[in-house]
C-alpha cells in the first residue's frame, strides 16, 4: 500500500473529500505521531475544516486501532459534519481492528471487500497503583464500552443483533471475515476484490491480541521480509521475465519457512 496523503479532494467539481485511515489512531497532536501513517485528532480537524461546501465524506479505514479517546473525539466531530447534512461512507479497505472498528459505525453507509477484517474487542488500559486505583480504571473502560462502543456498534446492527452478542465478540477478542460482520451490521460486501495488505507497523502490537487470524500474522511476516535491508546484494534478483518472478517467489517463500 503506497502512503498517501491523509485527506485530499477527490473531485472538487463533485464536491467530495476524501479521508484515507490508513495507519495508527494516535493521541497527543501531529508532533506526537511515530510513523508517517498514524493519524491524530489534529489531522482530521484539518480535514474537516477544509470540507468547505462538499457534500459526501469518504472515509478508507485500514488500522490497527490505537487511541480509543481520540477515536471517541473523531467520531464526536463526524457526527457533526454528518448532522449538517453531509454523507459520509465509510470503506474498510482492509484490517479494521480495536477503536477502528467502530469509527466507521458513525457514517450514514459502511462498504467492506471479501477480504475486509473487522476485529472487535474490550477497551484496554495500562494501570498501576493499589486496589482503588485499578477500581478507577475498570470503570472508566467499563463506561467507554457501554457508553461509546456498544451504542455505535448498535446504530448499524442488523435486526436481531442484540447488545450482549456484540457485548460477548468483545469479551472474546473477535475477528470477523466480510460474511460475519455484515451478518451482525449493515455492512455492503462490494462485488470487486481488494488485496488486504498489511497496516501493522511495529510486529509488537500482534501481542496484544489472542486470535489473530494466520492470514494477517503472513501479512506482517511478509512486510518485514520486503522492508528488511539486504546484506547480500548477490540475493538481489533483478526481474526482467517470467523466470526471474518465478526465482524472486521461490527466495521469498523459503524465507517464510
Amino acid at each position: 500500500m503506497e502512503n498517501k496523503k491523509f485527506y485530499e479532494f477527490k473531485n472538487k467539481a463533485e464536491d467530495t473529500l476524501d479521508i484515507m485511515v490508513y495507519g495508527e489512531i494516535v493521541s497527543g497532536g501531529i508532533d506526537s505521531k511515530w510513523d508517517s501513517t498514524d493519524v491524530c485528532f489534529q489531522d482530521f480537524k484539518n480535514a474537516l475544516d477544509n470540507l468547505g461546501n462538499a457534500k459526501t465524506l469518504n472515509m478508507y479505514i485500514n488500522s490497527v486501532g490505537g487511541s480509543v479517546f481520540t477515536t471517541q473525539g473523531i467520531v464526536a466531530m463526524l457526527q457533526r459534519v454528518k448532522d449538517k447534512g453531509v454523507t459520509i461512507n465509510a470503506y474498510l479497505d482492509g484490517t479494521c481492528c480495536s477503536c477502528s472498528s467502530f469509527l466507521p459505525m458513525v457514517a450514514n453507509n459502511i462498504y467492506a471487500y471479501n477480504s475486509s477484517i473487522l476485529m472487535v474487542h474490550k477497551p484496554m488500559n495500562i494501570a498501576m497503583g493499589n486496589a482503588d486505583d485499578f477500581q478507577s480504571q475498570i470503570n472508566v473502560l467499563d463506561k467507554i464500552e457501554d457508553s461509546v462502543m456498544i451504542p455505535l456498534y448498535m446504530s448499524k446492527a442488523k435486526e436481531g443483533t442484540t447488545e450482549q452478542q456484540i457485548k460477548d465478540l468483545l469479551s472474546a477478542e473477535t475477528w470477523l471475515n466480510a460474511k460475519e460482520m455484515s451478518d451482525l451490521f449493515d455492512i455492503t460486501i462490494l462485488e470487486e476484490s481488494k488485496d488486504l495488505v498489511a497496516c501493522w507497523s511495529d510486529k509488537n502490537l500482534l501481542n496484544k491480541y489472542k486470535n489473530i487470524p494466520q492470514q494477517i500474522k503472513d501479512l506482517v511476516q511478509v512486510k518485514e521480509i520486503v522492508e528488511e535491508p539486504v546484506e547480500d546484494k548477490t540475493d538481489n534478483v533483478e526481474i526482467q521475465n517470467k523466470e526471474d518472478l518465478e526465482l524472486a517467489i521461490a527466495k521469498l517463500r523459503i524465507k517464510l519457512l
